[in-house]
């Protein structure tokens, strides 16, 4: 079981035009949510092995920080055989009070 508390940040990237568009709702999911069931996140020290497993060479996003314990118990801890480490998942789309910074990110630009 992952401990996570108001100090614990967890991170997606959003592409920018799925952000806009959930600027006018209360929460975001992007377009992978209705295929993949759950939406991908990382913690900062995934952050890395993220760009360069995922992100690099897929254009501009926009680096999502949440707070988990906005997120309610749609928040899931889960294995990856790809990356070998507990991944956050959310299984419900993203609160928007839950976002605390959006960032524009270029994984492409170190």
């Amino acid at each position: 079981m992952i401990s996570v508390d108001a100090a614990t940040r967890i991170y997606h990237f959003a592409f920018p035009q799925e952000w806009l568009a959930a600027q006018s709702k209360t929460h975001y999911a992007p377009a992978a949510f209705e295929s993949d069931g759950f939406i991908h996140l990382a913690t900062q020290p995934q952050i890395a092995g993220v760009i360069e497993r995922h992100l690099r060479g897929h254009g501009p996003r926009v680096r999502l920080m949440l707070d988990p314990t906005q997120c309610g118990d749609v928040l899931l801890w889960e294995w990856s055989n790809a990356s070998g480490d507990v991944y956050p998942h959310l299984t419900a789309p993203i609160p928007l009070a839950a976002v605390i910074e959006a960032v524009e990110f270029n994984p492409d630009v170190p």
